[in-house]
């Protein structure tokens, strides 16, 4: 009998990193969420207190862009592996509560997508975790060439794309932003009622397809997906110490070849580069292919190396964590309260330093939520619900043992 994991079998070092990468999402989100990725840049200068606009935008493009969601796909796949590894001690099957739990985890994108906001990352994920099933059987290797044959295929797809535009003189195509029509959605967000946001939100929900796929993302996550998994398969949540000299690794890696190559990748201009298709956005995406990868694992491999004092769910990061699932969608309605016309309107009107403290300031609330959820509740509201519709009520099948193993992950 399947069961979800009990609380005290968590893996803290997990829960806080997981914490941190909702506090690097947020950040590379607010941009969208305030209106300043879709203001005119030449309106960005007429923007109060934007001195500090171009620094701020160059260390996003550097050390947020593309790392956090990578950095979460990486544990999704992770948190895969051990499931797995869970059901086939027990004698179990996973493929039936997996299914479950990634079609309640679609439902929950959708929803947000539509209802809350267009940026919704949770409907990807869970279409591609019910992929992850295929590879359930396979062997740590298979898993890593899989995930760098992922990882490496953008690099090759638009080498391709560059190659067939030169070849044909095909016309340069426009990014999915500058579409006729998309003003008006804009205007919507800025001005108008709910109504006009769930419109708009059904409008642009194609827009945020076609930017993925361009920019590549669903290739990264699905890569990382499998990476995640290939560190579940070689046991990392269980054997940190026994790893040590893989993490320390990845830890040179992220810093000594990840950090340079994502510098040079935000000089360039980042994934805003990519279209049209030009020698400078293959060289981009060549770039981010590694060096973003790299980067998100070295970001792990510093929780992974040295957080070993426990504490407990009353730490922000670790409380946040825990709360994955709620704290991601609460992002999305205090942002849009705050920058929406249905709320305070600040859509458009706010330089991307001051989006980001507020940004930092919406995350730190959130948390200290979380932490006083967790002194009276064992789990968030969304996980409890998640929960329950894809295991049914909570089984008390469960030894004191396995209550008291030490480090499994969700």
């Amino acid at each position: 009998m399947l069961s979800p994991i009990d609380p005290n079998q968590r893996s803290e070092w997990l829960d806080a990193l997981r914490g941190f990468a909702l506090l690097g999402i947020l950040l590379a989100n607010v941009a969208g969420f305030s209106g300043y990725a879709f203001v005119d840049p030449a309106s960005h200068a007429q923007l109060p207190w934007n001195g500090a606009d171009g620094v701020m935008g160059y260390l996003e493009h550097a050390l947020i862009e593309a790392k956090f969601y990578s950095l979460f796909s990486f544990l999704f796949g992770l948190g895969f592996a051990v499931q797995l590894r869970r059901a086939e001690a027990r004698g179990g099957d996973l493929k039936a509560v997996f299914r479950r739990r990634m079609a309640w985890l679609l439902a929950f994108g959708l929803t947000h997508a539509f209802l809350i906001w267009f940026g919704d990352i949770l409907n990807f994920y869970a279409l591609m975790g019910f992929a992850l099933l295929l590879f359930r059987k396979s062997s740590a290797r298979t898993l890593l060439t899989w995930s760098l044959v992922f990882l490496a295929a953008p690099i090759v797809l638009y080498a391709g794309y560059l190659a067939f535009v030169v070849v044909t003189h095909a016309p340069p195509a426009a990014p999915p932003e500058s579409a006729p029509g998309m003003n008006a959605i804009f205007e919507r967000y800025a001005h108008g009622g709910y109504a006009d946001v769930v419109h708009s939100n059904a409008q642009i929900y194609a827009y945020a397809w076609i930017r993925r796929i361009y920019r590549f993302q669903l290739l990264r996550i699905f890569g990382m997906f499998l990476l995640g998994a290939w560190a579940g398969k070689v046991g990392l949540p269980l054997a940190r110490d026994a790893l040590r000299p893989t993490l320390k690794r990845w830890l040179w890696l992220g810093l000594g070849l990840g950090l340079p190559f994502n510098l040079a990748f935000a000089a360039l201009g980042g994934n805003d580069v990519l279209v049209p298709a030009s020698a400078k956005g293959l060289l981009s995406i060549a770039l981010g292919s590694i060096g973003i990868p790299l980067l998100s694992l070295g970001y792990a491999a510093v929780f992974a190396l040295y957080w070993r004092k426990p504490r407990g769910s009353g730490h922000l990061w670790v409380a946040s964590g825990r709360m994955a699932l709620t704290h991601y969608l609460s992002q999305s309605v205090v942002c849009i309260a705050l920058f929406y016309g249905i709320g305070f309107g600040l859509f458009g009107r706010t330089s991307l330093a001051t989006s980001m403290l507020i940004a930092l300031a919406v995350y730190l609330f959130l948390a200290v939520l979380c932490r006083f959820w967790l002194q009276r509740f064992p789990q968030g509201p969304m996980e409890a619900l998640w929960r329950r519709l894809s295991y049914g009520p909570a089984r008390r099948a469960r030894t004191a043992d396995t209550a008291r193993a030490p480090d499994a992950v969700l």
